[in-house]
C-alpha cells in the first residue's frame, strides 16, 4: 500500500446508501427500547434550548442577554451544545410539522443520523486506505456489534463523537498529502469539540503519529526516495485544530458566550475530576478508584463478537510488518504489509489504542461501561475488514483458477458467512444491549456468574410495559428505581404507557415496586422486603434466563384486587315501565 486508493462517485452512493439503511433500521426498531436514564437529561435539555431558538427567532436581541441564556442553557451544562442543538431543532420540527412517528424518535433521530453516516464514513476511509472490500465489511462489522447497535439508537452523544473523531481522524490523514485538509481538520475537530470531550486527545494521537511519521520521511529523503510522492512535514493540521477549533466550539455553544474563560475552565474541570458512579465488575462494584486496568480490554473481549475480534486480530497481524519502524520492518517476513508513506498503520492502531489506554488508567471513570471507548471500534471494524481479505484470498485464488466466473460471487458469500454471527448477536440482543455478552464469557448466564455488570441507565423497564399494563388496567403507581421521571413520561408521551400509571414518589405509597438488578440497588430488595413485611415477587423480566428487574406487589394494592374480584356481581334490574302518573307533566 503505497498511495491511497481512488474514490469515486459510485463509492459515495454506496456509502449513502448504508447510511439510509442503518437509520431506516435503527429508526424501526427505537420503539423497543425505553429512554434511558441520560437521554432524559438531554430531551429536556433540547427542550429548553428549543424555547430559546424560538426567542431568538422572535427577539434576537433579548435572547442573547445572559439571563436568558443562563435560562435556556444552564440545564446539563456539563456539554458542549452541538448534539443537543440538533435535538432540539429535530424537536422544533416536529412539533410544527410532526415529522416522526413519536416525541422519542424526533429527539433520538440527530444520534441515528451521526450512526448512518459513521458506517459512510468507515467504508469511504477503509476503502481508501486498504480496498473497497475491507472498507465494506468494516462498515457492517461496526453497525453489527450489539452495543454499537443500542447506542446508535439513543438521543446521546456517544455514537456522534465515535463520528466525529473519525471524522477528524479521517481528515488528518488526507491532510498529511493535500494542503487543504488540513482546513477541513481544523474545521472538523471544531465540530467534534463541541460535541463531547472525548475530542480532546486527538491531537496527541497526530502528534505522536506524524513525529513517527515525520522521522520516517526525513530518512527517506536522506535516501533520495520518490522525490515528487513526498509527505507534509510542516504541521498545517495542528495549526488548523488550534486556531480553528475552539472558536467553533464556542461559538456554537452559547453558554459560555459570557464569563467564557471561566465557564470554559468549569467545564474542563468537571470532566477532569468527574463524579465516580458505580460499575459492577467481577462481582466487585466499583465506586472509587482505583479501578482495574484490565476493564476495557475484558469488556471488549465479551461484548464485541468474537468473529469480528479474531478476524481483528488476523487483519493486525497482517499489518504488523507495517507498525514496526523502519529497521525492525527490514526484519519482518517479506510476504506481510510495508508501512506506506503516510504510516497510515501507525495512525489506525493510535486511534485505536488511545480509548482504551485511557480508560485503563486506574484513575478514570468506567461507570459507562463500553461507550465510553466505543471511539476505537471504527478502527477495530478497519482490521477485521483486513482480517476478512486475509480469510478470503486463498479461495478467491482458487476459484479464478478454476471457476472465474464465481470468484466475486464466493467473495460476497464469505463476507456475509463471516459477518452472519454478529448479525445474529445483535438481533437477539435487542432490546437488551446494555444486558447482552458473547459467548467467550459464556454468554448472558455466564457473565451473571461472573458477576458482571447486567444493565445501567434504567431503560429495560419498557421491557416491562406489557406487565404493568396488564397488572394495572385501571391505573395505579409504581416506584420506578433506576428509571428517570422523565423516561417514564417519555413512555406516556409515546403512546406506550397510559397515563394513569404514574410514577411514585415512595415504596408506601406504590402498587408496584420495580428493582433494577444492579450490585449496588442489593439493598433496594431489601427495602421492599421490608416495607411489605414479604419477600414474595410477582413477576421477573428475564433476559435468557438471567434476572434484568424484580416486582413486588404492595399487599394493599393486592386487597384491593382480591377483594373487587370477591364481590359478586349483580345482575340488572329488569326493565319496569314507569306509569303513565309518574310522568312528568308536559306544559306548553
Amino acid at each position: 500500500m503505497s498511495r491511497p486508493r481512488r474514490i469515486g462517485r459510485w463509492d459515495h452512493l454506496l456509502g449513502a446508501l448504508l447510511a439510509a439503511a442503518y437509520v431506516a433500521l435503527l429508526l424501526a426498531t427505537a420503539g423497543d427500547l425505553a429512554m434511558s436514564r441520560d437521554e432524559s437529561f438531554y430531551v429536556t435539555a433540547a427542550q429548553n434550548e428549543a424555547t430559546w431558538y424560538q426567542l431568538l427567532w422572535d427577539d434576537s436581541s433579548a435572547a442573547l442577554e445572559q439571563p436568558a441564556i443562563d435560562h435556556a442553557w444552564e440545564f446539563n451544562h456539563e456539554h458542549p451544545a452541538l448534539m443537543k442543538t440538533l435535538f432540539a431543532w429535530s424537536w422544533l420540527a416536529q412539533q410544527k410539522w410532526h415529522v416522526f412517528e413519536s416525541d422519542s424518535a424526533a429527539f433520538r433521530f440527530p444520534g441515528m443520523l451521526t450512526g448512518g453516516l459513521l458506517l459512510w464514513l468507515i467504508y469511504i476511509f477503509g476503502a481508501r486506505a486498504f480496498g473497497r472490500q475491507v472498507g465494506a465489511f468494516a462498515a457492517l462489522a461496526f453497525a453489527l456489534m450489539p452495543r454499537v447497535f443500542y447506542h446508535s439508537h439513543l438521543d446521546c452523544f456517544d455514537i456522534p463523537i465515535v463520528f466525529f473523531d473519525t471524522w477528524v481522524t479521517y481528515a488528518y490523514w488526507r491532510s498529511l498529502r493535500k494542503r487543504r485538509w488540513a482546513i477541513y481538520t481544523g474545521l472538523i475537530f471544531g465540530l467534534a469539540l463541541a460535541t463531547k470531550h472525548n475530542s480532546w486527545v486527538l491531537p496527541g494521537v497526530f502528534g505522536i503519529h506524524f513525529v513517527w511519521m515525520a522521522w520516517a520521511e526525513r530518512a527517506r529523503r536522506k535516501q533520495g526516495h520518490d522525490p515528487a510522492r513526498r509527505m507534509r512535514l510542516t504541521p498545517y493540521w495542528l495549526l488548523s485544530m488550534l486556531v480553528l477549533g475552539p472558536p467553533i466550539m464556542i461559538g456554537i455553544w452559547p453558554w459560555v458566550w459570557h464569563d467564557t474563560l471561566s465557564r470554559l475552565a468549569w467545564y474542563a474541570g468537571f470532566h477532569l475530576h468527574h463524579v465516580y458512579y458505580n460499575m459492577a465488575y467481577f462481582g466487585q462494584n466499583y465506586f472509587k478508584p482505583p479501578f482495574p486496568i484490565s476493564f476495557p480490554f475484558v469488556l471488549t473481549a465479551f461484548t464485541v463478537p468474537a468473529t469480528t475480534l479474531l478476524l481483528a486480530f488476523l487483519g493486525l497481524g497482517s499489518r504488523f510488518g507495517a507498525i514496526l519502524p523502519q529497521r525492525l520492518a527490514r526484519l519482518w517476513p517479506r510476504d506481510l504489509a510495508r508501512p506506506d508513506r503516510a504510516r497510515t498503520d501507525v495512525l489506525l492502531v493510535g486511534s485505536l489504542m488511545a480509548p482504551l489506554l485511557l480508560i485503563a488508567l486506574p484513575s478514570t471513570p468506567i461507570f459507562g461501561g463500553t461507550k465510553h471507548w466505543i471511539p476505537a471500534y471504527p478502527f477495530v471494524a478497519l482490521y477485521a475488514g483486513l482480517g476478512t481479505w486475509r480469510v478470503i484470498r486463498p479461495l478467491r485464488k482458487l476459484l479464478k483458477a478454476k471457476l472465474p466466473r464465481a470468484r466475486n460471487a464466493a467473495r460476497v458469500l464469505a463476507s456475509m458467512l463471516l459477518l452472519a454471527p454478529s448479525a445474529v448477536e445483535t438481533i437477539h440482543s435487542h432490546p437488551f444491549g446494555l444486558s447482552h455478552y458473547t459467548a467467550l464469557p459464556g454468554g448472558v448466564p455466564g457473565a451473571a456468574d461472573l458477576g458482571m455488570n447486567r444493565q445501567f441507565w434504567g431503560f429495560t423497564t419498557g421491557s416491562l410495559v406489557p406487565y404493568l399494563r396488564e397488572a394495572m388496567p385501571d391505573g395505579g403507581t409504581v416506584w420506578i428505581c433506576d428509571t428517570t421521571w422523565g423516561a417514564w413520561n417519555m413512555l406516556q408521551r409515546d403512546g406506550l404507557l397510559p397515563r394513569n400509571i404514574r410514577p411514585a414518589a415512595s415504596m408506601e405509597q406504590a402498587d408496584f415496586v420495580l428493582v433494577h438488578l444492579e450490585h449496588h440497588f442489593v439493598e433496594v430488595d431489601f427495602q421492599a422486603w421490608v416495607t411489605y413485611g414479604s419477600v414474595k415477587l410477582v413477576h421477573v423480566l428475564t433476559y435468557d434466563g438471567v434476572p434484568i428487574i424484580n416486582v413486588y406487589e404492595n399487599p394493599r394494592h393486592r386487597a384491593r384486587h382480591d377483594a373487587a374480584q370477591a364481590i359478586p356481581s349483580r345482575p340488572p334490574a329488569p326493565h319496569r315501565p314507569v306509569p303513565p302518573r309518574l310522568l312528568p307533566s308536559r306544559r306548553p
